[in-house]
């Protein structure tokens, strides 16, 4: 991974400053520039979203979520950010979840703890605390995010989610790769000889031997 970007991750969290849009390295229609400078005033942050391969060093692709749904992509300079945040662990976000789902995801976030490897959430959940504003729903699912250490923090990790990740709220989400890359963490629990694998600026198909070989090696080191 280029080692700009780990100071960038994806799913983390930025503020701009008042003067982002002399900063935007991409056109952005005049409606959508008025909806996130209202956005930026009221100090809400905007999601890290994956480059493009023609992104050059210093820029950035960002995402803004509206409550209905909506989607506003926004292409600028770093220096436009004033505040970072990092991915929202599980465990500041349970206060934002619905009632019921509470107990579960509180367990779910203890859990994966004592295995070393914290829970992490984006999505609609992750919205919602960051903002105060109404995003989860009774049909949402919950996007978690993992990075575990070698090979057994992986299999233990995966043993937990297919135990409660199909009840409701449904569980989703990826796990991290020691590269830097993400995979669907349903997808890796298949097992299937080939996996959709997210990297920094493009997706593709890996090897499942290849991606389990990347846990085995830093469990080795």
């Amino acid at each position: 991974m280029r080692p700009e970007l780990l100071h960038w991750p994806r799913h983390g969290w930025v503020r701009l400053g008042e003067g982002w849009v002399g900063h935007l390295r991409s056109p952005l229609a005049s409606a959508e520039r008025a909806e996130v400078a209202d956005w930026c005033a009221a100090g809400r942050p905007l999601v890290i979203a994956r480059r493009r391969s023609e992104d050059g060093a210093g820029e950035l692709r960002l995402g803004l979520a509206m409550p209905d749904k909506r989607r506003i992509g926004l292409h600028v300079r770093t220096e436009a950010v004033t505040g970072r945040l990092p991915p929202l662990p599980l465990a500041e976000a349970v206060d934002a979840a619905p009632a019921v789902w509470r107990p579960m995801l509180t367990d779910l976030a203890r859990r994966a703890q004592e295995l070393g490897t914290a829970a992490a959430v984006y999505g609609s959940l992750a919205w919602q605390q960051r903002t105060g504003l109404r995003y989860v729903r009774p049909e949402s699912d919950i996007d978690l995010l993992f990075a575990p250490c070698g090979r057994r923090q992986l299999e233990g990790l995966l043993e937990l989610l297919m135990a409660v990740g199909n009840d409701s709220p449904r569980l989703d989400g990826e796990i991290l790769l020691p590269d830097g890359a993400a995979v669907a963490w349903r997808e890796l629990a298949g097992r299937p000889a080939r996996l959709l694998v997210k990297g920094a600026t493009e997706v593709g198909l890996r090897d499942l031997a290849s991606v389990l070989a990347l846990f085995d090696r830093e469990e080795a080191a």
